[in-house]
């Protein structure tokens, strides 16, 4: 859409409360996240980096990137169902296909 016929369409949204709710949820989380997990989680998720790019960001293998990036998943999901164990969060098994 060209940006002259922005101003005739309203593409802003009103928020919901249940939007800010699952808004303060998700700052509340990030916040209980280990620092470690958290910089990896924002730098892939929200920066857009490679897990290259944020390997070399941090100074850290890429697989360590991988693995942090996995467990803050793993917690994120814990901590916006409401989980306060630590409890592996239930994903669908992997498996083979030859």
């Amino acid at each position: 859409m060209p940006i002259e016929d922005t101003a005739e369409v309203n593409l802003a949204v009103a928020p919901t409360q249940e939007s800010g709710l699952r808004y303060r949820d998700l700052m509340t989380a990030l916040e209980a996240l280990p620092e470690e997990q958290r910089s990896v989680l924002l730098l892939v998720t929200v920066e857009g980096l490679s897990y290259a790019e944020t390997a070399q960001v941090l100074a850290i293998p890429t697989g360590t990137v991988m693995s942090r990036l996995s467990r803050a998943r793993d917690r994120m999901i814990q901590l916006m169902d409401g989980a306060e164990t630590a409890v592996p969060a239930k994903r669908p098994l992997l498996r083979r296909v030859k």
